[in-house]
C-alpha cells in the first residue's frame, strides 16, 4: 500500500511543470495633490510556479524584495520601505490560488500578502501562450489601509489611499 501511494504522488508530480520568468515588470501608482507620478516598480520578479497542462492550472506564488521596488525619487522611496516595514517584511507577494477563463481575458483569485497582511484578491489579466511562453498582462487595485498601513502625508497633502498595481510577467514552459 505505501509503495501505491509513493507511486501515485510522484506520478502526479511528474504532470506538473515549473515556469520561469523570463522577464517580469511590476508598477505600484498612487496620487498625491500636485505630484501625479509616483510609480515606483520593480523589474526584479521572482516566481515560484508550477503548471499541469492548460493556463487555469498554474499554481504558486509570484513575489519580489521589498527594497526592489524604486522610483524616480530615492528620498521618497526611504520613505516608502518604512512605511512597507521594511526589513520586518522583506518581500511582498501574490499566491495563485486558481484560475479562471472569462468571455474576454482570465480571472486569477489569489492572496497578496503586505506588511505581514494577506488578503485575498480576484485580479484581471490577459494570458497568452505562444511557444512555450506564457505572458500576464494586467492590473488590479487596493488600499493601503486594508494592509494595515496609513497613507502617508507630505507637506499636509494626504497620498491617496489607492494603489494601482499594473504587470506583466513572462513566463517559460
Amino acid at each position: 500500500m505505501y509503495k501505491l501511494a509513493l507511486i501515485l504522488i510522484l506520478s502526479l508530480g511528474a504532470f506538473a511543470n515549473s515556469l520561469t520568468i523570463t522577464q517580469g515588470e511590476i508598477t505600484a501608482h498612487t496620487e498625491v495633490f500636485g505630484d501625479s507620478e509616483i510609480n515606483p516598480a520593480t523589474k526584479d520578479v521572482k516566481a515560484d510556479l508550477s503548471i499541469d497542462d492548460k493556463i487555469e492550472s498554474i499554481k504558486g506564488k509570484i513575489f519580489f524584495d521589498t527594497l526592489s521596488l524604486v522610483s524616480q525619487k530615492k528620498d521618497r522611496d526611504a520613505h516608502m520601505y518604512e512605511l512597507l516595514n521594511e526589513p520586518k517584511f522583506k518581500t511582498i507577494s501574490f499566491d495563485i490560488k486558481n484560475i479562471v477563463k472569462n468571455d474576454t481575458n482570465y480571472d486569477i483569485n489569489g492572496v497578496v500578502t503586505l506588511n505581514g497582511v494577506s488578503k485575498d484578491v480576484t485580479v484581471k489579466s490577459n494570458i497568452t501562450e505562444q511557444n512555450n511562453q506564457i505572458l500576464f498582462d494586467g492590473g488590479f487595485s487596493f488600499n493601503l489601509t486594508d494592509f494595515n498601513l496609513e497613507p502617508p502625508t507630505m507637506f499636509f497633502l494626504t497620498v491617496r489611499n489607492q494603489i494601482d498595481i499594473s504587470y506583466k510577467i513572462d513566463l517559460k514552459r
